[in-house]
C-alpha cells in the first residue's frame, strides 16, 4: 500500500477536496483523509454566495458544481419575530446546493485528478524529517502516511489532541440543525428569520427542494424530544405571511436531517495552527452572513499556490506560513469583524427590529452593511 505523498489534506469538505484537487492539478501526489463516508448530509445553510462563483472558476471547479444543477438565488429577505421584514438584493446570482451533492462531487473531482481518498479518523500528526507523519484508524486498522506537507481542513473543531494555537473564545456557542423539504415553493430567495436565541434560514437547493437550517443557543433544544425545527417554522409562519405561504405545503424529506454542536464564531482568522489551516479550520463567519463556503474556497485559492511553491522548493515553510497568514488576515479580517458585530446586534430582538426599519428607510446603508461582511 502506498504511504508516501507530497501532500496530505485532512478533511474532505468544500475546502479539503478543493485543496486536494488544486494540488493534484499542479501534478502533486496527494492523499485526502475523511472520517465520514460520502455522500452524507451536513448541517449547513447550503448557500454559495455570488462571491464564491469567481473562486470556483479560478480553481477549475465551476463546471463540476454547475453539473449539480443548483438553484439560483437573487435576493434575501430578513424577518424578525415581531413581523418586521427587510428585502435586500444580492450582488449577483447565488447558488443553492446541498452538501450531500456538493461534497461528494468535489471529492469525485479530486479523485479524477488522481487524489487517493482514505476513510478513517486521524489520531496523530507529528513532525518528522522532511515532513509529517499522519496516523489514522479505519475498519482496516491503523495506517501511517508520510507527507512533505499536511493541511488542516478538519472544520470548526481542532483535531482531538492537536491544538498548538488556542483561539480566542467567542461570546456565544450554538447548535446547528438542518433538513430538506419538498413543496410548491420556487422563489429564488433566501429567507432569514431572526428570533430570541437564534435564527432559521430557508433557501432553495437543487431538485426543487428547500433547505431549512437553524442556528440556536443550546437552551432552545427541547429535552422532551419535540421537533424544534418544525416548531420554529410554525412560529415564523404564524407571524410572517410570506413565510406562511412558503412553508404551508412543505414536507420534510426523511433522512436529510443533520445536527452539529458546538458552533463557535471566531472573529479573527487563524491561518496556521502548527500546520496550514483552510476552510472552517481557518475562519468561521456567522452563518447568516452566507459567506462561509465562499471563505472556505477563498482560503484554498490563497493557500494552494503557496503550498505549490513550497513543494517546488521556491519558498521555505516559514515563508509559506508568514505569507498565508498575512493574506488571510488582509482578506478575511474585515468580513469577520463586521459579521461578528452583526451577530451581536441581531441577537437582540429589539435591535433587530430597529435595524430592519432603518434598512427599509436607508436601503443604501443596509446594502453597504451587508457588503462589509463579504470578501473583497
Amino acid at each position: 500500500m502506498k504511504t508516501e505523498y507530497d501532500a496530505v489534506v485532512i478533511g474532505a469538505g468544500v475546502a479539503g477536496s478543493s485543496m486536494a484537487y488544486a494540488l493534484a492539478r499542479k501534478g502533486w501526489d496527494v492523499a485526502l483523509i475523511e472520517k465520514s463516508k460520502f455522500p452524507r448530509h451536513k448541517a449547513c445553510g447550503e448557500f454559495l454566495s455570488p462571491e464564491s462563483i469567481g473562486t470556483l472558476q479560478e480553481l477549475g471547479l465551476a463546471e463540476a458544481v454547475n453539473s449539480l444543477r443548483p438553484s439560483q438565488i437573487i435576493k434575501a429577505r430578513l424577518h424578525t419575530e415581531r413581523g418586521i421584514s427587510l428585502e435586500i438584493p444580492l450582488s449577483g446570482i447565488a447558488r443553492g446546493v446541498s452538501r450531500h451533492a456538493l461534497d461528494a462531487r468535489l471529492l469525485w473531482s479530486a479523485q479524477e485528478k488522481g487524489v487517493r481518498a482514505y476513510t478513517g479518523t486521524v489520531t496523530a500528526v507529528n513532525e518528522v524529517s522532511n515532513g509529517h507523519a499522519i496516523e489514522f484508524s479505519s475498519k482496516e486498522g491503523r495506517t501511517r502516511l508520510h507527507s512533505r506537507a499536511v493541511i488542516a481542513a478538519w472544520g470548526r473543531n481542532s483535531l482531538r489532541g492537536y491544538r498548538e494555537v488556542k483561539s480566542r473564545p467567542t461570546r456565544r456557542v450554538y447548535m446547528g440543525i438542518k433538513s430538506h423539504y419538498v413543496g410548491s415553493d420556487s422563489d429564488p430567495v433566501v429567507d432569514l428569520y431572526f428570533f430570541q436565541g437564534g435564527y432559521v434560514g430557508i433557501a432553495p437547493i437543487e431538485g426543487e427542494r428547500l433547505n431549512v437550517a437553524a442556528l440556536l443557543t443550546p437552551d432552545l433544544f427541547p429535552r422532551d424530544g419535540s421537533d424544534v425545527l418544525r416548531r420554529i417554522m410554525e412560529s415564523a409562519a404564524a407571524r410572517i405571511p410570506v413565510l406562511r405561504s412558503r412553508l404551508e405545503q412543505a414536507i420534510e424529506v426523511p433522512g436529510t436531517r443533520a445536527t452539529v454542536y458546538p458552533v463557535e464564531i471566531r472573529p479573527e482568522p487563524r491561518g496556521w495552527n502548527g500546520i496550514p489551516c483552510i476552510g472552517d479550520a481557518a475562519a468561521v463567519i456567522p452563518p447568516f452572513c452566507g459567506d462561509g463556503m465562499s471563505m472556505a474556497l477563498r482560503s484554498v485559492r490563497l493557500c494552494a499556490p503557496l503550498a505549490d511553491s513550497y513543494l517546488r522548493g521556491k519558498c521555505t515553510y516559514e515563508e509559506w506560513k508568514k505569507a498565508y497568514s498575512e493574506l488571510l488576515k488582509q482578506q478575511f479580517s474585515g468580513a469577520l469583524k463586521w459579521g461578528s458585530l452583526l451577530e451581536s446586534l441581531l441577537a437582540n430582538p429589539s435591535m433587530t427590529s430597529w435595524l430592519f426599519r432603518m434598512g427599509a428607510i436607508l436601503p443604501g446603508a443596509a446594502k453597504r452593511l451587508v457588503q462589509a461582511t463579504r470578501l473583497r
